[in-house]
């Protein structure tokens, strides 16, 4: 039997949240260690693609044209036309573009809709270790194609309010998905972002700060919680179109992606 790569999402309803610099930095480590990785970019927005150093403005094909092979009535490409090398290597992206946000339109009207990318990563299973899916921060059928074609999520968020109640609906997800397909995530992890350390006066008062909270709320929720700081570092390798992985992995932000990599790797 032929090995299929793990699929990994990273999802979250809410925007802003880290979603697609977790997948980056976690791709970039994977692909460091040798693996064989391929970054799927679901997102309209583009931005797994951007930030891999492709010029959207030069594409060929995308994710656009991928979706389409699946949507009857429609001509399409295989995703191994899509799929394009970076500057990092053991690292591939299949690029997006806008015009994907059009393609979401079509899948509702395609037969098995909630198995899209299922069938689309079937072909390239086999070519990698590991298949990052960077999703869009909304509920429709990306998400749930996304999600039903994963072996483990990521659920990057940001301290804060907001995020916690966009959890739950994320939830809500997962326990529908496993209803109607009896597809199981196998591995839940949560990454918060921009985490502050206490300070002196929470200490003293011995008061949770808003990152503390937040992250005592995750830990009953999820299989693993790792936080990541603030860090202009992220800023400057995104400006690069390089994974922190590659740009800066002796920072902090870049140790702390190398520790969420590793666990990732070792429940596969």
């Amino acid at each position: 039997m032929t090995k299929r790569a793990e699929s990994v999402a990273f999802a979250n309803y809410k925007g802003g949240t880290g979603k697609t610099t977790s997948c980056l930095s976690i791709a970039g480590y994977l692909a460091k260690s040798g693996s064989k990785v391929l970054v799927v970019d679901f997102d309209p927005q583009a931005n797994a693609t951007s930030g891999l150093g492709i010029d959207v403005r030069s594409l060929h094909y995308s994710m656009y044209d991928v979706v389409l092979s699946q949507c009857d009535g429609y001509e399409g490409v295989p995703l191994t036309r899509a799929i394009l090398e970076t500057d990092v290597e053991n690292l591939h992206i299949a690029p997006s573009e806008m015009d994907l946000a059009v393609a979401e339109v079509l899948m509702q009207h395609t037969r098995n809709k909630t198995s899209i990318v299922n069938r689309i990563l079937e072909e390239v299973e086999p070519l990698y270790n590991y298949i990052l899916i960077d999703l869009p921060p909304s509920s429709g059928l990306f998400s749930i194609n996304g999600l039903c074609a994963s072996d483990q999520v990521v659920v990057p968020l940001e301290p804060s309010i907001f995020s916690l109640e966009a959890l739950d609906n994320l939830r809500t997800a997962f326990d529908d998905i496993k209803r109607m397909t009896t597809h199981s995530i196998n591995q839940t992890t949560a990454v918060l972002i921009r985490y502050a350390k206490p300070n002196i006066f929470s200490r003293i008062f011995r008061k949770l700060n808003p990152s503390q909270e937040v992250e005592a709320t995750l830990k009953e929720m999820f299989n693993s919680v790792f936080t990541v700081p603030d860090s202009v570092k992220i800023y400057e390798a995104q400006r690069a179109g390089i994974p922190i992985s590659h740009f800066a992995p002796g920072s902090k932000v870049g140790k702390a992606y190398a520790e969420i990599t590793k666990s990732i790797v070792n429940a596969k």
